[in-house]
């Protein structure tokens, strides 16, 4: 989850916030709806018998035999049968249904995809949209999307694979998988980076801030390069102190399993979660997400209100999020989930120990973490929401710039949902919008819309801010080409592009072009960065500031300087 996404989504996620106080005075046991905390042993899309055996042996009975009726007269005719008592549930689903096909225009996302999962059984699908702008192919229920840090939880659970076979535990330290310091040197401190465990780094608390290191991203390095560069940042609070959300230390968990089992953290996943639970178009790395023939086209939405397809990969980190799924899929995942047994299919995936080691709560969540929306606590991979007025439920979010996603998992109700989507900040928003309105409605409470509010929000926000008057001319584009260097970063490569400057950030070789803004500030529009090069001297800039995390301080500051080493 990008930390730029994190902060641009706060106030927004507060709306949400709101509806919370009116749940109080609704019973959200709803009458009807299945609540009881019973599991079954095997998932299946069978039906069941539910005929009983008294019933099935008086169907069966012949005249003159005990049991049966042996006055060959007919008797008064049956009386009118009763309406069947109506499913509390099949209102929720009508109610939601309405409220989706009501505002996902709104939305302005390209392709949108939703799955209901109520006793093992699909009782929702729905999808919407396209996957393509320019083909206008529709998107449907095999159609590939990112699911971001939902891919967390996929971790976990291989995790707990490994613990079963007892080539792995909880408690193992970092420092077991990866060699400290030579590997592995978190904030330059040899005691944390000895002892924090796998259940330290699968819970985030080892100290770093929320998403400390996700910009590394936009620099295309090695996920050997990118935790190597953790030993130049600084903790913003103590060793196991408090929750702070982090994908590259989360990385750490799939890719130290993939060093136990001698193979790649892919080959993993798929051969012992994915191909067991028939996820077998699931697909774990970008390349492979796009070289599948039916996936959607990752767009982001940029604030002149042009939606163009977005290519940041997030493999770096892939155990946290880089694995790519349709709705048809990701409602076998449900299932799994939601039988709460372990197994699949009466195939045992991992025991029910630590499966539930897994969702129950390892850590609180800060009251003043805007992820508190999703849950006081965090597990393994799983907010834990059990706030006053909401039916208990496990869930997690995906965001990225172009993917959102949202599985959200009742187990005393036997049901859960996941809403796949693609396509910018209103996307995000209105997955979120969603995902509250289906626990309003399991709540009882009808009325609820917040939407309006949330969308007259973000189109008041999400527009170019033109600069304050006077407007002062760029210099000439030669003054800022150059290569600018951070110990952290590594380098920006500044160049003209045609009549544009432009830029590439780090090992990534594509070149973003900028647009200017005034005097020596330029934005890169596809990345939502601001550049301001400073320090002039003999005609040149020597330093280029940039709206990337410095987290080589604590707190991390809002901007990191790059100074000029090479005059191209």
């Amino acid at each position: 989850m990008d930390v730029r996404i994190i902060g641009g989504l706060a106030l927004v996620c507060a709306i949400v916030v709101v509806a919370g106080v009116l749940f109080y005075n609704f019973d959200f046991n709803t009458p009807g709806v299945n609540d009881s905390g019973s599991s079954i042993e095997n998932t299946t899309n069978n039906d069941i018998n539910n005929t009983s055996t008294n019933e099935l042996a008086l169907t069966l009975l012949p005249n003159n035999q005990p049991g049966s009726n042996p006055d060959p007269s007919p008797g008064p005719g049956p009386g009118p049968s009763p309406d069947p008592t109506p499913d509390p549930m099949d209102r929720i689903i009508s109610l939601f249904d309405e409220y989706l096909n009501k505002y996902y225009d709104q939305s302005l996302m390209p392709g949108m995809a939703v799955v209901i999962v109520k006793d093992g059984k699909i009782i929702y699908l729905n999808t919407l949209g396209v996957k393509d702008l320019a083909s206008g192919a529709p998107v449907d229920e095999n159609t590939l999307f990112g699911i971001c840090s939902i891919s967390k939880q996929f971790t976990s659970t291989n995790i707990a694979q490994l613990i079963d076979k007892g080539l792995m535990s909880w408690d193992d330290p970092i420092s077991k998988y990866y060699s400290v310091p030579d590997e592995f040197l978190l904030y330059n401190d040899l005691y944390v980076s000895n002892n924090i465990t796998i259940r330290d780094i699968l819970m985030h608390n080892s100290g770093l801030a929320n998403e400390e290191g996700n910009e590394l991203t936009y620099f295309n390095y090695s996920f050997s390069d990118t935790i190597f560069k953790l030993r130049y940042v600084r903790n913003i609070t103590p060793f196991r102190e408090n929750f702070h959300y982090n994908s590259v230390t989360y990385a750490l968990g799939g890719y130290s399993a993939a060093r136990v089992t001698n193979t790649t953290w892919d080959e993993l996943i798929k051969k012992e979660l994915l191909e067991p639970l028939g996820m077998t178009s699931t697909v774990t790395s970008f390349w492979d997400f796009l070289s599948s023939p039916n996936h959607v086209t990752p767009y982001k939405l940029l604030k002149n209100g042009t939606m163009v397809p977005y290519d940041i990969i997030p493999d770096t980190v892939g155990p946290a999020g880089s694995i790519y799924s349709s709705i048809s899929e990701m409602a076998n995942w449900l299932k799994f989930q939601i039988n709460n047994t372990g197994y699949y299919n009466g195939v045992q995936i991992v025991s029910k120990k630590e499966l539930d080691e897994t969702r129950i709560p390892q850590i609180q969540v800060d009251e003043n973490d805007f992820l508190r929306l999703y849950g006081s606590k965090y597990g393994l991979g799983w907010f834990i929401d059990d706030a006053l007025g909401h039916p208990y439920n496990v869930n997690h979010p995906g965001d990225s710039s172009d993917f959102h996603a949202q599985i959200t998992v009742y187990p005393s109700k036997n049901l859960g949902m996941v809403i796949l989507t693609n396509g910018g900040t209103y996307a995000s928003s209105f997955r979120n919008i969603l995902d509250a309105k289906f626990k309003q409605l399991l709540t009882g409470n009808e009325n609820i819309d917040l939407w309006p509010a949330t969308k007259d929000y973000l189109d008041a926000i999400w527009k170019p801010v033109p600069p304050t008057p006077p407007y002062v001319a760029p210099r000439n584009l030669t003054s800022y080409v150059g290569v600018y260097s951070n110990l952290f970063y590594g380098n920006i490569n500044v160049t003209i592009n045609g009549n544009n400057l432009a830029c590439h950030y780090g090992t990534n070789k594509r070149i973003f072009n900028l647009e200017h803004w005034s005097g020596d500030v330029f934005n890169d529009p596809y990345n939502d960065f601001t550049l301001n090069f400073t320090a002039i001297s003999n005609g040149k800039t020597n330093n280029l500031t940039v709206t990337l995390q410095d987290y080589t301080t604590s707190p991390p500051n809002s901007t990191t300087t790059f100074n000029r080493t090479k005059t191209v």
